[in-house]
């Protein structure tokens, strides 16, 4: 036995000895120089080691049954099992895509569509018979049953290719007959692109949230078969050959889209008559003389937009667009490619298709010498006032994510020192200069080391301005919009319970103030409907004063430090309220404020406009008007409580 037990353990150690022998041969290296004999003598002490000779073996022995399990299942399987599959290639038959229903794959090109809505669209559901070349321009634009003529006769006048998306009710009949009348007529076989987009809810409703306009415009750019796209409503008239000026300077013009730049084409509308110019001359003499036509930017006054009629009268070349807002909503002709893609949130906000690519750097170029007329009878697409009221509001606060987002993308491909970002610097200056600012109020409790924020450039202290001058103005005037702004305090504070200087037993003013702003545009004495007034933008600051508005009282100073005395929440945003009669107005509320120590006091509310268009690099938000509040008196807790429970137990 122990014979037998022997004979098995030589065998063992000859088998591990030839395999050391092996490893010895084809691993370990003999040095050719002297000085290298060292270095390989610790490089052989690692390869003899036990552990790394033990996974060089279960090396060995895992490849050699991995390779043995693919051949034997490649041998022994079917043929079909053999092809090689990928799931991301969706012209192959095998892709996943192909299982996917219709209505899915355009609810994932079109995330912000509604699902029962998108399932119906058919991408060329009539396809031009001419092919555009690639640096051709098409015209994309939306139509529907009621507005086919206009498209017909926008297809005679281009004579150029054209994507637009049929938005329809579930009627064959309509679709009949428009595909009758697209087969027979020339110019629309030849260069128009059908893409239908069927809703059982009839046309009347179909402008929605359902498939908003924006998701409409994406659709037709998306399946347009040219380089460059015009977003063009069908309520214009193509006066000029803006098709031969795009051909003749082709050149230029796509090596200037391909940067992400823009061509503007000016727009005019009829104030009188209906007379159609042929030439800029022409134009210019009904615009100086007749005055029966008008430079129309959509949300600014006649003849005043940015593309400013002054500076394109005059010129005879190309000029970059300087007084960019972020209304600003030309027809513009750009990159398919290049220019991001409208936001789908949007019913119909063309200004949000074009502020992405403006604040990425992107500039606006009008054309010296084409334009556009919008038709005098023609009337825009049904859009319900509900939608317009959240339009403008989500609006506002796509600007700010805009800001932040190009902002950080300029500065992650290292742009932001960069002309490139000079817009984006004039725009977002007031969001921007919050960046890596983190909240330091705490200093004792924060465990971290404080850093200078990255865009020192756009620090903002005008809210920490020392206000020692007692003048105030109620009302105030904005020189640019001409409409004055009146502060008027509805709900005046009455009396307080000191907070001392503890944080347990905060007691606020009583009644909360509540301040009420009024706009009125200069001249006239009817308030201006809020609805119309970008209501983010508008912020009311409470500072407190002593009760004759001599001295501001907003800080206790107790060397080596100093403590504020209101308490609370001192910046307020307005909030879209109805008074007791019913009236809707905007009301900023402080319900939190409270007053560390005894005394008379009195309150001064600051309102100041954040309007975009004054922020210039550097600068300071003015103060459009002031307005105090009516002295009231802050008790201790042993000085005359009794009357100030009553008075509170009887407003009760």
């Amino acid at each position: 036995m122990e014979a037998s037990g022997k004979l098995a353990r030589d065998e063992k150690s000859s088998y591990l000895n030839r395999m050391n022998g092996w490893i010895d041969h084809y691993i370990l290296q003999q040095p050719l120089l002297p000085q290298q004999q060292q270095q390989q003598q610790q490089k052989n002490r690692i390869l003899k080691s036990r552990p790394f000779r033990l996974l060089v073996v279960v090396y060995i022995l895992f490849s050699v049954l991995f390779t043995g399990t693919h051949i034997s299942s490649w041998l022994f399987s079917t043929k079909d099992a053999w092809t090689y599959q990928r799931t991301y290639d969706a012209l192959e038959p095998y892709s996943l895509v192909s299982d996917m229903s219709h209505g899915l794959k355009m609810s994932k090109l079109f995330s912000k569509g509604h699902y029962d809505a998108l399932q119906y669209v058919q991408p060329f559901w009539q396809k031009a018979s001419v092919i555009p070349d690639e640096l051709d321009t098409t015209i994309i634009t939306t139509t529907t049953p009621e507005t086919w003529k206009d498209l017909v006769f926008l297809a005679k006048s281009w004579d150029g290719p054209i994507s637009a998306t049929l938005h329809v009710a579930k009627d064959a009949s309509i679709k009949a007959t428009i595909q009758a009348e697209y087969q027979s007529n020339p110019s629309l076989f030849k260069n128009v692109d059908l893409h239908l987009i069927e809703t059982p809810t009839g046309i009347k409703q179909s402008v929605s949230v359902l498939v908003p306009l924006n998701v409409e415009r994406n659709l037709a750019r998306i399946y347009a078969r040219s380089q460059h796209v015009c977003d063009m409503p069908l309520n214009t008239i193509l006066v000029t050959d803006l098709r031969q000026t795009l051909l003749k300077h082709q050149t230029k013009y796509a090596a200037l889209m391909k940067k992400g730049d823009m061509l503007v084409i000016p727009t005019f509308k009829h104030t009188s008559g209906q007379e159609i110019p042929v030439t800029k001359k022409e134009l210019v003499g009904l615009v100086q003389g007749e005055k029966s036509l008008v430079l129309h930017d959509a949300h600014f006054e006649s003849n005043k937009g940015p593309t400013d009629f002054e500076t394109w009268k005059a010129s005879d070349a190309l000029y970059k667009v300087t007084g960019y807002t972020m209304d600003y909503e030309p027809i513009v002709i750009q990159s398919k490619t290049v220019q991001p893609w409208c936001s789908e949130r949007f019913v119909d906000k063309r200004s949000a298709c074009l502020l992405s690519s403006y604040l990425a750097g992107n500039d606006f170029y009008v054309l010296p010498s084409d334009f556009v007329i919008y038709k005098p009878t023609t009337a825009n697409a049904a859009i319900s006032d509900l939608d317009t009221v959240i339009e403008k509001r989500l609006y506002a606060k796509f600007y700010w994510e805009q800001c932040v987002y190009q902002g950080r993308q300029l500065d992650a491909m290292g742009l932001w020192n960069t002309a490139k970002s000079d817009h984006i610097r004039q725009q977002c200056s007031r969001v921007i200069q919050n960046w890596d600012q983190p909240n330091y109020s705490n200093t004792t409790h924060y465990p971290y080391p404080q850093t200078e924020p990255r865009f020192q450039q756009f620090a903002d202290n005008s809210l920490n301005e020392e206000y020692t001058n007692p003048t105030y103005r109620s009302i105030g005037l904005d020189e640019r919009e001409k409409r004055t702004y009146e502060l008027v305090v509805c709900q005046q504070p009455l009396h307080a319970r000191m907070c001392g200087f503890g944080e347990k037993d905060r007691r606020p003013i009583d009644p909360p103030p509540i301040v009420q702003l009024i706009v009125k545009q200069q001249g006239q004495d009817s308030p201006v409907d809020v609805q119309m007034l970008q209501i983010p933008f508008f912020v009311l600051h409470v500072t407190l004063w002593s009760d004759d508005r001599a001295e501001e009282r907003n800080i206790i100073s107790n060397p080596p430090k100093c403590t504020r005395v209101l308490m609370g929440s001192l910046v307020s945003s307005p909030s879209l309220l109805k008074n007791p009669e019913g009236e809707q107005g905007l009301y900023f509320a402080f319900p939190d404020l409270s007053i560390r120590t005894e005394g008379r006091y009195t309150l001064r509310f600051s309102l100041m406009k954040l309007a975009n268009s004054d922020f210039q690099e550097n600068a300071k938000s003015k103060i459009v008007a002031q307005v105090f509040s009516d002295p009231f008196t802050v008790y201790s807790a042993k000085k005359n409580p009794l009357s100030y429970q009553k008075h509170l137990l009887s407003k009760a």
